[in-house]
Formats: structure tokens, sequence, C-alpha cells
């Protein structure tokens, strides 16, 4: 693997780290490796193998690919996306589960006009930015 290659996985696996507040002891026992390896995997002095990758991307719900993404602030926001959506999706789950059977096809239906009317906004929102360039 080329150098650059392993230490775009180091700082991603640091930053994923760092961004959740968890320890290099914890993050370590958490893939099943010594903290030490763990260490050599930030630093890019160890490139940790495809099934390591695979249990960090399981255990936070992310894209085995995420760890190769060269645009550090686009891996910032894939992170920040998936913490709102598993946030907001996990309330609107629990949420739905609670009503009942009528009422979850209200919300069904409250949706799809939702979807329409999110729609009718963003093409008229790019409508009115293509106006507004051409003045």
């Amino acid at each position: 693997m080329k150098l650059e290659t392993q230490m775009l996985i180091a700082k991603n696996i640091r930053t994923l780290r760092t961004s959740k507040c968890i320890s290099q002891t914890d993050f370590a026992k958490m893939v099943g490796v010594s903290r030490s390896t763990y260490a050599s995997y930030e630093l890019g002095n160890r490139v940790p193998d495809a099934e390591t990758l695979f249990l960090i991307a399981k255990k936070f719900g992310l894209n085995m690919n995420i760890f190769f993404e060269c645009d550090h602030y686009k891996f910032l926001g894939y992170l920040e996306s998936c913490e709102i959506f598993d946030e907001e999706l996990m309330g609107l789950i629990s949420n739905y589960k609670n009503l009942s059977s009528f009422a979850k096809g209200m919300l069904i239906e409250r949706s799809v006009s939702l979807m329409e009317w999110d729609r009718m906004i963003m093409a008229n929102k790019a409508a009115l930015d293509s106006r507004l360039k051409k003045e």
C-alpha cells in the first residue's frame, strides 16, 4: 500500500475516534487490538487489515469507503450527517412504532405531501437562482 494511502487511513481513523471523544485505549478495546497497535494505526506506521476496518465501520454505522476519503471536510461532513441521521431516524422510528394503524397511514400520506412540497420549493429555488445569475 502506498504511504499516502496509509497516512490517509491513519488520519481518518484518528478523526473518527476524536470526533466521538473516545480514548485510544477504549477505541482499541472496541476493535479488539492493543492500544499500541491502535496507536500505530493512527501514526500511519501500520495499516489495519480489512477485517479491522470493516469492524470499525460496522461499529459506527459507516461505509468502509469513508476511510479512503481524501477531502477532510467531506469526511467530517459524512460523520456529522451519519450522527444526525442516526439520531433523527431512531426518534422517528420510535414515534412511528407508537402510532395506531390509522395514524401510521395518515403519517405516510402526509409524508408524500411534504416530499412533493419540498420538490416544488427546490424547483422554485433553482429557477430563482438561475434568474439571479442572469441579472
